[in-house]
């Protein structure tokens, strides 16, 4: 069965990484779940937000750990979307998890590069913790010491790898790391790697796929994948689509 992770919450119809995004994806049961991207804050809260720079996606300019998370929370993270979407906030992991919590699981990616975000796994954790939510959160990241930390620290959440090519000695990474999935470019994967990764027990998806033919591909060579979309809807389409001509 194909599962459908919104990618920075249905960023195909409201700002990334928005409470707007993350509401609407979870207002369909068929997307079971979200997919969102974690900085610090200059102050060392986690805060959601994709690229480390604050330009594309909000009225601010400059380096998201440059500013103190008071100091974040009064740029306008929606209007560069769409005017309706004017006031919407960059939010906290906190403020998301408590609005999951109980309703759709989370997959949480670690900004993390090298040194930029020290302790950045023992924050977005401490976090979890405190929300009981260790059982609804997956963190990765394609820093993967970082994904070695997170599971020294608490082995209980589970991890995965973001790999933008097709690695070698993959089991071998995961093993070293304790990460239990793969996340890959969706061109890179192969029926026979697909196989190896299900053989091994290994959780496999793709990102982020949004063209519809190569949706439709992907449904029906891979049934059991694991798909990231910013368009929930089209996956949802076919799928649907699907179940009622069987």
């Amino acid at each position: 069965m194909i599962t459908i992770v919104a990618h920075r919450g249905w960023s195909g119809e409201a700002p990334e990484n928005t409470i707007a995004a993350f509401k609407l994806a979870m207002t369909d049961p068929d997307i079971p779940i979200i997919e969102l991207d974690v900085h610090l804050s200059k102050d060392g809260i986690p805060v959601v937000i994709h690229d480390h720079v604050l330009d594309r996606t909000t009225n601010g300019s400059g380096p998201v750990k440059t500013f103190t998370l008071e100091e974040l929370r009064q740029l306008d993270a929606g209007s560069w979307f769409a005017p309706s979407f004017a006031g919407e906030r960059i939010p906290t992991l906190e403020e998301v998890l408590l609005l999951a919590k109980g309703r759709c699981k989370l997959h949480v990616e670690l900004k993390s590069m090298g040194d930029e975000y020290e302790g950045i796994e023992e924050k977005a954790i401490a976090i979890i913790q405190r929300c009981g939510m260790q059982e609804e959160v997956h963190l990765s990241s394609f820093d993967h010491d970082s994904m070695k930390r997170a599971n020294e620290i608490d082995p209980s959440i589970r991890t995965g790898l973001i790999f933008l090519g097709k690695p070698t000695l993959l089991i071998e990474q995961l093993r070293y790391t304790g990460a239990a999935s793969v996340s890959m470019h969706y061109a890179f994967i192969t029926s026979d790697f697909v196989e190896e990764m299900i053989q091994n027990g290994i959780d496999i998806g793709v990102w982020t796929v949004d063209d519809p033919d190569i949706l439709a591909r992907i449904i029906d060579q891979y049934p059991d994948m694991r798909i990231t979309t910013n368009h929930p809807d089209r996956v949802l389409r076919i799928v649907r689509r699907d179940r009622v001509n069987s």
